[in-house]
């Protein structure tokens, strides 16, 4: 699921875990949306996103 937070876009998986998303790309129309991200770690709770996309 797809949120926004005080740090940024957030990231919450099925199994509670909690990412933020680092992103150029404009997203606001998936928040509130089961997601799937595409990209790589950038930190220790971070995801540097190459794509995103609704959960089909």
């Amino acid at each position: 699921m797809l949120s926004r937070g005080r740090r940024g876009m957030i990231l919450t998986t099925k199994s509670d875990e909690v990412w933020i998303v680092e992103s150029e790309e404009l997203t606001d129309d998936l928040i509130g949306y089961a997601v799937i991200v595409e990209g790589i770690v950038a930190g220790i709770d971070r995801l540097r996103a190459d794509w995103i996309g609704l959960v089909q």
